[in-house]
């Protein structure tokens, strides 16, 4: 007999969506604070404090909707809170090497080489844009709606479209 016969439902526990989110959203959220201009290890600890602060938010009953609209508002808060504490508005392309993760080890070395040019033209790019350009459009590349950069960001969704446009102008007159 099981454990949960009888029962209609069964509810998964906060640990349970802790780590199911952490599974699926720790790589997109590596990216974007990677693109953001994170080195790799600040990167992890904005990643560790924001599911930290997602398992406490949930402990205190504060129901979400949007859970992974939510992890990438206190990721994107806590990177602009180190960018402020170091003076940095601009990413350090020696940092981004996670983009290397993005190359996919089963390609041959030629398209590797390929794939690593590409990435490298697009982190170039990336750095030309303004901080909340680059934020915006690195979200929506994660396919977050206008609606959930904008919370994410803390500005309209006015400003979220007309960064997202200028931002999509300047990356294609760069690559």
């Amino acid at each position: 007999m099981s454990l949960f016969a009888g029962t209609t439902s069964f509810q998964p526990t906060n640990e349970d969506t802790v780590m199911a989110l952490y599974d699926q959203t720790r790589p997109a959220l590596l990216i974007y604070l990677a693109g953001l201009g994170l080195a790799v290890p600040e990167a992890e600890d904005a990643i560790h404090d924001a599911f930290i602060r997602l398992y406490e938010h949930l402990q205190a009953k504060n129901a979400n909707e949007n859970l992974r609209g939510w992890l990438f508002r206190v990721c994107h808060n806590r990177a602009m809170d180190l960018f402020r504490e170091a003076r940095r508005i601009q990413p350090d392309t020696e940092v981004i090497s996670v983009f290397d993760l993005l190359i996919d080890a089963s390609l041959s070395p030629e398209e590797q080489a390929i794939r690593t040019q590409e990435i490298q033209q697009v982190t170039v790019a990336l750095g030309k844009l303004t901080p909340q350009q680059r934020a915006a459009v690195l979200l929506r590349a994660e396919d977050l709606r206008y609606r959930e950069i904008a919370e994410v960001m803390g500005v309209s969704i006015k400003r979220v479209s007309e960064l997202v446009h200028r931002a999509l102008a300047l990356l294609a007159g760069s690559l």
